[in-house]
């Protein structure tokens, strides 16, 4: 087990130093063998994660991974979480309905959207957990720089998180919690997009060397 945290933690040292340092790269590599031979690859392996961040925020290519991964781990996961803790709010509910907090004050003693509500709450589950996958797997194709497929799924957060509105709006459930997750979704797009327009500046003297 500590070796495999190791190797993923050699794998990220490799990626912070950027397309330009891989003969350092391999140069470690070839220590970290030697050091799992001595029984240390976690220790030998996070010294060079500390060395590969100072030098990658020497050069441009080590500073876009790092807002790569810094982007994907500080702010898409932790929403990832907040998604799925919420569609499993709804399975822990105990017996039938919505957990009371996302009933609105003014429809709680409504007898008429009680049945709407709990029959909704199948769907309601779906949407939240997909909304929880789509971040998870954001932060993937992030840091993988796989840029058609961060694409993809921002349209597709974008169209749960607009279904998910409309569900709660029609069925007159509390939007708090949708409403507080606003802000964080908007920073999370601006975010994607200053660093894609980064990618590309950085891309952009590569593609003019290659014609």
């Amino acid at each position: 087990m500590t070796a495999a945290v190791a190797r993923a933690v050699m794998a990220l040292a490799a990626r912070c130093l950027g397309p330009g340092r891989q003969q350092w790269a391999l140069a470690m590599q070839a220590e970290f063998d030697a050091a799992v031979e001595d029984g240390k690859p976690l220790a030998f392996a996070l010294g060079c994660l500390v060395a590969a961040c100072r030098e990658g925020l020497q050069q441009d290519e080590g500073q876009f991974v790092l807002a790569q991964y810094l982007l994907a781990l500080a702010l898409l996961l932790p929403m990832a979480a907040l998604q799925v803790d919420q569609a499993v709010g709804f399975l822990l509910t105990p017996g039938a309905g919505l957990p009371y907090g996302m009933v609105a004050n003014h429809a709680a003693q409504n007898p008429y959207l009680i049945w709407s509500q709990n029959s909704a709450l199948p769907v309601l589950q779906l949407l939240w957990l997909s909304l929880g996958v789509a971040h998870l797997g954001l932060a993937w194709v992030l840091v993988e720089g796989d840029w058609t497929r961060v694409v993809k799924l921002g349209a597709l957060i974008g169209a749960a998180t607009i279904t998910l509105s409309v569900f709660t709006g029609v069925l007159l459930l509390d939007m708090s919690l949708l409403i507080a997750h606003g802000p964080k979704r908007a920073i999370a797009l601006a975010a994607i997009l200053a660093t894609a327009r980064w990618h590309a500046r950085l891309s952009h003297p590569t593609e003019r060397l290659a014609r």
